[in-house]
C-alpha cells in the first residue's frame, strides 16, 4: 500500500515535495508582511491627485473655450443687430462687420451694405459688393439674390454685355434656387423688350412657359409686355394727336364758310345773332355740344339739358376769343387747335395735344351786380327817435292823446336805437 501511494500522480495545483521552492511559503509571506492602508495611501496619493488636476485642468480648459466661443458669437451677433439699427441699417458698419467676419454671416453684412448702395443710386460700388457677397455666400440660399443684384447693378451703371451675361449665367446655375433663376429669365426678357430685342424677349417667354413652377414669372412678363406696349404709345400720342388735328384743320380750313383768326382758331357762322357783344370780364350764359375730331363727345351743356355760366375769361383761350367775337343769339361752330386748348396736359377725357370741336350758343350776358352803397354812419345825420306823451291815466286818455308824440333826436342808426318807452 505504501508502494502505491508512493505511485500516485501529484494533484494538478501541487507540486511535488522535491520541487517546492525554496524561501516563505505564502502563509509565512502574509504574516511576515501584513497590508498596511496608511501607507499605500502615502505612496498612490500623488498619482491620484496628478490625475485629478490634469482632469480639473482640462474640464476648466474646455470651459474657457466653449465661454469664449460663446461670449465672441455674443458679441458678433450684438454687432449684426448693431449695424441693421433704423430703417436701412448702417452701410458703415455692415462692411465693418463684413471685414472682421470672412464667414457666411459676414457675406449677409457684405449683401446688406450693396442693397444700401444701390437703394442711394451707386451701381458700380453695389455692383462690387454684390460681387464679394456672392463668393462669401456659397451654399446659401441668398446667394442667388446677390448674384441677381450684381446683374442688375451693372445693368444700372449702363454695363449691359456685362449685365446680360451675369443674367444669363444666373438662369442656367443649377446650383441656384429655381426662383432666382426665374427671375433672371424675367428679367432678361424686360431688358429685352427695352431694348427692342424681339429674339431674346421670346426666348425668355418661351424658357419659363415650359416650366409650371414659372407661371407667375411668365404672367408678370406678359403683363410688363402689354404695359410696355401702352407706355411707348403714351410717349408719342402727343406727337400723334398734333398731327391728327393739323390735317383735320386742314380739311376744315378748305371748306366754305370757315373762317380763321390770327391766332389759328376756325370758325364757322350757324347763326348770326343781333345782341351785344361781350367782354372779357362778362358773365355769359351759353349752351355748347363738345366732341373730338373722331366725333366723340367729352362735354355737353344741351345734353345736360341746362346751359352753363361762367366768365368770358375764365375758359379756354379758344372759347375766350370766339365768345368776344359773337353777338348774343349767335351761334357758331369752333374747330380749336390744341394750343388754343389744353395743350400738352389734355384734360380729364381729353387727351395731350388735342384738337377739339364746339357748338357754341350765346344765350345772353348776365348783368352784373352793383351793389348798393351803404351810408357812412359817421357822417349821417341823426334819425329821430319817436316816444309817445306820457299820460296820467292811461285809460280815461282819449284816442287823439294817445296820438301825441314827442321827437327826441337821438345819434346812430335805428338798428341800435331800438329804444321802448
Amino acid at each position: 500500500m505504501s508502494s502505491n501511494e508512493q505511485n500516485e500522480e501529484p494533484k494538478d495545483n501541487e507540486l511535488p515535495e522535491s520541487e517546492q521552492a525554496d524561501g516563505l511559503t505564502a502563509e509565512q509571506a502574509v504574516e511576515a508582511r501584513p497590508y498596511d492602508e496608511v501607507e499605500v495611501w502615502k505612496k498612490s496619493k500623488n498619482t491620484l491627485f496628478s490625475v485629478l488636476g490634469i482632469i480639473a485642468l482640462g474640464v476648466a480648459i474646455s470651459t474657457f473655450y466653449k465661454n469664449s466661443k460663446q461670449d465672441e458669437a455674443t458679441e458678433r451677433s450684438l454687432r449684426f443687430v448693431n449695424a441693421s439699427v433704423g430703417e436701412v441699417g448702417s452701410e458703415e458698419k455692415f462692411l465693418s462687420f463684413a471685414e472682421d467676419y470672412d464667414d457666411t454671416l459676414g457675406g449677409v453684412a457684405q449683401y446688406r451694405a450693396a442693397s444700401i448702395q444701390y437703394g442711394e443710386g451707386r451701381f458700380s460700388e453695389s455692383a462690387d459688393s454684390f460681387l464679394v457677397a456672392a463668393g462669401r455666400l456659397s451654399g446659401d440660399p441668398l446667394q442667388g439674390r446677390a448674384k441677381i443684384g450684381h446683374a442688375v447693378s451693372l445693368l444700372k451703371d449702363g454695363k449691359k454685355e456685362d449685365g446680360v451675361s451675369a443674367l444669363s449665367a444666373v438662369s442656367h446655375d443649377s446650383t441656384l434656387l429655381q426662383i432666382d433663376r426665374f427671375e433672371a429669365r424675367y428679367l432678361l426678357g424686360v431688358h429685352a423688350l427695352g431694348e427692342k430685342d424681339t429674339d431674346t424677349f421670346e426666348a425668355q417667354r418661351k424658357a419659363l412657359g415650359e416650366n409650371e413652377n414659372a407661371a407667375d414669372y411668365l404672367s408678370r412678363l406678359v403683363e410688363f409686355e402689354r404695359l410696355h406696349s401702352l407706355y411707348a404709345q403714351a410717349l408719342s400720342l402727343p406727337d400723334i394727336n398734333l398731327a391728327k388735328g393739323a390735317e383735320y384743320l386742314s380739311k376744315q380750313r378748305k371748306r366754305k364758310g370757315v373762317q380763321e383768326t390770327e391766332s389759328g382758331l376756325l370758325y364757322e357762322v350757324i347763326k348770326d345773332g343781333n345782341g351785344s357783344l361781350p367782354i372779357e370780364t362778362d358773365e355769359v350764359e351759353v349752351h355748347y355740344h363738345g366732341t373730338l375730331i373722331d366725333g366723340e363727345v367729352f362735354d355737353s351743356s344741351r345734353d345736360r339739358g341746362e346751359p352753363a355760366k361762367f366768365r368770358v375769361n375764365q375758359v379756354i383761350a379758344g372759347w375766350t376769343e370766339a365768345l368776344q367775337l359773337m353777338k348774343v343769339g349767335s351761334k357758331w361752330k369752333l374747330f380749336i387747335p390744341a394750343n388754343l386748348a389744353y395743350g400738352k396736359n389734355g384734360n380729364n377725357s381729353i387727351g395731350p395735344n388735342e384738337t377739339l370741336t364746339f357748338e357754341v350758343e350765346l344765350l345772353g350776358i348776365t348783368p352784373p351786380i352793383v351793389e348798393p352803397e351803404l351810408p357812412d354812419l359817421n357822417e349821417s345825420e341823426p334819425i329821430p327817435a319817436i316816444f309817445p306823451e306820457a299820460s296820467g291815466d292811461s285809460n280815461n286818455s282819449s284816442a287823439s292823446e294817445k296820438s301825441d308824440v314827442k321827437t327826441v333826436k337821438v345819434q346812430g342808426s335805428p338798428k341800435d336805437n331800438n329804444v321802448s318807452e
